[in-house]
């Protein structure tokens, strides 16, 4: 968690179509998916595939590599996002 004398904290939604998925990226402070609608599942590098469906949240860890899909077909995926960082942190760093 951050540790500076300021925080800020996000709070996003985002919408992804069927087959939609995330960069490959990696986050500097811990974030939280609740979501919303559909199922997300998280590709962590290392571990195991995490799949968090309507009405559960989960934790993405920070500093480690990761992707996010809506595997459905024919389903949208709506999440929203809560991030505690410094401030101007960037919310994610996408990864090549």
């Amino acid at each position: 968690m951050p540790r500076g004398e300021k925080q800020e904290l996000r709070v996003l939604t985002a919408t992804f179509k069927p087959g939609d998925k995330t960069v490959f990226h990696t986050h500097r402070f811990p974030v939280t998916v609740y979501v919303l609608e559909g199922a997300f599942t998280l590709e962590m590098e290392g571990m195991a595939p995490v799949t968090v469906r309507q009405g559960q949240a989960m934790v993405e860890p920070p500093n480690v590599k990761m992707t996010g899909y809506n595997r459905s077909n024919s389903d949208s995926l709506r999440v929203v996002v809560f991030y505690a960082s410094d401030p101007d942190t960037p919310f994610l760093d996408a990864l090549h």
